[in-house]
């Protein structure tokens, strides 16, 4: 008998590769429950902090804010009559009264009991991030033109301008409203005084900046760059606490838990991950499913987490139009 030992080599090489490829996909556990919001996926996303409303750009049909328990789409917010406008940022406060959608440098703050647009404002710059304040009064802004601002969302005035060397990829707000974190693509990420206006501290990087977060109560941060590790932050001492040695992985979204003991991470793989911030111990994973197993709607990046209403409950919005529920 003849035996092709390319072939059969070939053979080997390739079972060993599914394998490997097999054993990684099966790390984690998928979801309980899937929704799609979206035909054919997400320009950006956000999920209230009591897990009750998402609210997504979608690539095809504008803005819109759903019931996450009803999964009913309740309103569909656009710039412009008639058009489906690009939403290429949004944020939901947190109270979950108010929401903020970004079309280029115009921004819309909506009333979620009603639906109705409150007003229009027009940003310094193109809104690349944005997270809007526990009482839906200010937004923070993150720019094209290497600033962010602190918005006020009533009378359209720029209370703080906070400057970069590059544009502003990253931002969050401290819930109790006294701190905010913003990170560029000039490797930094910086802790502002709300109140003053201040810097508090700077974090570096050498990579750019595009996923950051701050406690609830402004004492810690996380901050992630491509290609190098992340970090959990003391913001008092500017120290590290604790570094996740994992530089493949690119995380897209964080949420620190209320009580902020716990990190909840989303990465471009679709993977979740919810940490212990004291320790950096991973406390559970999940993996996000795809829509479909191939073909145009394959991608599964996680867009925005949140804690969901249940207890032990996590859900993520994925880029091909997904909520899913953990």
């Amino acid at each position: 008998m003849t035996v092709n030992f390319r072939h059969s080599l070939f053979s080997l090489l390739f079972g060993l590769l599914a394998g490997v490829l097999l054993s990684g996909c099966s790390d984690g556990k998928g979801p309980i429950q899937s929704f799609q919001y979206a035909s054919q996926g997400l320009l950006s996303g956000d999920i209230s902090a009591d897990g009750r409303f998402a609210l997504i750009g979608s690539v095809h049909h504008g803005g819109s804010l759903w019931d996450v328990a009803k999964k009913e789409r309740l309103y569909n917010w656009n710039h412009e009559a008639g058009v489906y406008s690009s939403v290429r940022a949004v944020g939901i406060s947190g109270d979950s009264k108010r929401a903020v959608t970004a079309v280029e440098d115009g921004i819309a703050l909506w009333d979620i009991g009603s639906g109705k647009n409150l007003t229009f404002w027009k940003a310094p710059a193109r809104v690349s991030a944005l997270k809007v304040s526990a009482d839906g009064r200010y937004a923070l802004l993150g720019l094209y033109n290497h600033r962010a601002v602190y918005f006020d969302l009533v009378t359209g005035q720029q209370v703080h301008e906070f400057k970069h060397q590059a544009e502003v990829r990253g931002v969050d707000i401290s819930a109790d409203g006294k701190r905010a974190i913003t990170g560029s693509d000039d490797q930094t990420a910086m802790v502002w005084s709300l109140e003053t206006g201040e810097l508090i501290q700077a974090f570096n990087h050498r990579n750019q900046i595009k996923t950051v977060a701050l406690s609830p109560d402004g004492h810690q941060a996380f901050t992630t760059a491509q290609r190098e590790d992340s970090v959990i932050w003391d913001v008092e001492s500017g120290k590290p606490r604790v570094k996740l040695p994992n530089r493949y992985t690119n995380f897209t979204t964080a949420r620190f838990s209320e009580n902020g003991r716990q990190l909840l991470l989303g990465n471009f793989q679709g993977q979740l991950e919810l940490l212990d911030v004291s320790s950096g111990k991973s406390l559970a994973k999940w993996k996000a499913k795809p829509r479909k197993a191939y073909g145009g709607s394959v991608s599964k990046a996680v867009v925005a987490v949140s804690f969901g209403a249940k207890p032990g409950r996590v859900m993520a919005l994925t880029s091909d139009g997904l909520l899913q529920v953990f």
